[in-house]
């Protein structure tokens, strides 16, 4: 995906913790800094045009210079003045029409000079997620969720519940805990089980990282209104 960086959680700060590697004779270089959202907004801006091949593209290209972290497309960006990096010792290498690759969920970046073919930061990112909502559901209209560990990692069941239970969300009622029926899912899965909470089902796989997602074959519809599946993705 290809998108200018407000596209990152636009109404809500971003914290990122830099850790500049200039890669230069097998050197690397440290600096550290806090930079809030609209600072960053001001640094880099993306381009729509031709999304998925562009970031195909790219990323294939950067692969070959540095391992990439596997199972997310990253958000990339495209420094258009660096006139404004000035300010931030981090970014001193950074020339106009340098691809920065950011993998929110790995937490890394990668600030990629095109013309010479070089990986010219390496960037660790800590971006602040929203406060997760689940709007409709109370105390008196509780959403019942059925947690399944659909991987082979036993404490994930208890981290999932930890995560929806520190959202202090009133109504979300979870009525069950067990292991799936299958332990190879890759990925978290929502199920709208009634197929009444559609909204619902898409702010907790956002608040879970995960995908909304039929029943999976072989997995049986419980007495609930939401199923998840834990996948060995979940973090």
């Amino acid at each position: 995906m290809i998108t200018k960086l407000k596209g990152l959680n636009p109404k809500n700060p971003i914290l990122i913790l830099v850790v500049l590697a200039v890669i230069i004779g097998g050197a690397y270089y440290v600096r550290r800094m806090k930079l809030d959202n609209n600072r960053l907004e001001n640094l880099v801006n993306g381009s729509q045009a031709s999304a998925k091949e562009e970031t195909k593209s790219l990323v294939d290209k950067v692969g070959k210079l540095v391992v990439l972290p596997e199972g997310e497309n990253p958000v990339v960006a495209t420094v258009t003045d660096k006139e404004k990096l000035k300010a931030q010792p981090v970014f001193a290498k950074a020339e106009n029409g340098d691809k920065i690759l950011i993998y929110p969920v790995a937490r890394k970046a990668y600030i990629y000079n095109p013309k010479m073919n070089r990986i010219v930061d390496v960037v660790a990112v800590n971006i602040e997620s929203p406060t997760p909502e689940v709007s409709g559901v109370s105390a008196s209209e509780p959403l019942k969720i059925v947690l399944l560990n659909g991987s082979t990692n036993d404490g994930l069941l208890e981290s999932a519940e930890q995560r929806i239970n520190d959202q202090k969300i009133e109504g979300l009622q979870i009525v069950a805990k067990d292991t799936a029926n299958t332990r190879d899912y890759a990925k978290t899965l929502v199920v709208d089980v009634t197929g009444e909470n559609a909204d619902k089902v898409a702010q907790l796989a956002q608040m879970l990282n995960g995908e909304v997602s039929s029943i999976p074959e072989g997995e049986v519809p419980p007495l609930a209104d939401v199923l998840i599946i834990i996948g060995s993705d979940f973090k």
